[in-house]
């Protein structure tokens, strides 16, 4: 099977997980290729690809492209954030005021432009059943997706098990940009609630603005949480997880699968779309309430390693063995191969 994957080609400075995904593609004996291919040059492409993956805004150009080249078409949609489209609140993800009726309306259009294009294409995908039944009733008025699937991102499991073991040391990692739809202040908050010298120094594996760094350390400073904002990739990112002794998430996605290949327990709050994700596999703060995810800290912290590593290796089977939703880049490419080869309804979400 032939795949273009039509977007850039993945950069250093990006998350690399399509590359890690074509690779796993490559594996199973597949070809892929990356790149935003020129509409003129079209007729010299016919018949070179079987499938084009597109999404974002390379959705409709992907899709015509496809079209022009005679291959099939496949949209990831991947999600949206619901205070966008005002299905949630705006507050509660972190920002300082309510979206206005006109940028709702923005949003709305925003998404509903480019993620039409599934409605175009032969089968689509999007990040969870949650994901799904917002933008079928939301944007397109309860009208479903054609051939959609229930997709999660996947870790790249294949590397991070190869890492060596290392010592743990007395830090705590969070993995995340410091978007205020990620959570990280809400985890800061929590922090403060403890007493400093009893807690490991918080080592955050990410970046942001200007104003949403200079936010964070004027926090941590004056509540004197023990702080390091380590913005780093690759196998740095992984030799920080591996030698913490616990991942603290807000709402990320990816990173808790990280802390579970590497045998690291997670703690992060609840929001309904990282529950479907890992269920009972990590350990969570309840309501999205920074006393609570406090507690659970507290209380984590203070649990035998025996009885933390019997629970974390449980975790981490179900992810390897693709009983959660969150799953290996190794399943996610198995379930791509499945589904661009007409085999996949154990994993089809809606017809």
């Amino acid at each position: 099977m032939r795949i273009l994957f039509y977007q850039d080609p993945p950069s250093l400075e990006s998350t690399m997980l399509t590359w890690t995904l074509g690779q796993e593609l490559i594996l199973r004996g597949h070809e892929v290729y990356f790149g935003k291919l020129d509409f003129n040059d079209a007729d010299k492409f016919k018949g070179r690809f079987d499938w084009v993956r597109t999404g974002s805004l390379n959705s409709w150009p992907g899709v015509r492209f496809a079209r022009q080249t005679g291959a099939k078409a496949h949209v990831h949609l991947e999600g949206l954030a619901y205070y966008r489209i005002g299905v949630d609140s705006a507050k509660k993800w972190g920002y300082p005021n309510e979206l206005t009726a006109e940028q709702i309306a923005y949003w709305k259009d925003y998404y509903k432009t480019w993620m039409s294009a599934a409605h175009e294409a032969d089968s689509c995908s999007v990040n969870g059943k949650n994901q799904i039944e917002v933008i079928e009733n939301e944007l397109f008025g309860g009208r479903k997706l054609p051939n959609c699937y229930r997709l999660s991102c996947g870790v790249d499991a294949r590397y991070a098990l190869t890492l060596p073991n290392v010592q743990r040391q007395d830090v705590m990692v969070t993995v995340s940009r410091l978007e205020p739809n990620k959570g990280v202040m809400m985890i800061a908050k929590a922090l403060a609630l403890l007493p400093q010298d009893k807690l490991p120094t918080w080592v955050i594996v990410g970046s942001g603005t200007e104003k949403q760094i200079d936010e964070l350390q004027s926090f941590v400073l004056k509540n004197r949480i023990k702080t390091i904002i380590r913005p780093c990739f690759g196998a740095e990112k992984w030799m920080w997880i591996k030698k913490a002794k616990i991942m603290l998430a807000g709402w990320q996605g990816i990173p808790p699968s990280e802390g579970l290949v590497c045998e690291t327990p997670v703690l992060s709050y609840n929001h309904p779309d990282i529950i479907e994700m890992y269920h009972d596999s990590i350990w969570w703060a309840r309501d999205n309430d920074p006393k609570d995810f406090a507690n659970a800290l507290h209380s984590i912290l203070n649990l035998s390693e025996y009885v933390i590593d019997e629970d974390v290796k449980m975790g981490k089977q179900k992810l390897l063995d693709g009983e959660l939703y969150a799953c290996t880049q190794e399943i996610l490419a198995h379930q791509y191969e499945k589904m661009f080869t007409e085999d996949l309804e154990p994993w089809k979400m809606n017809v």
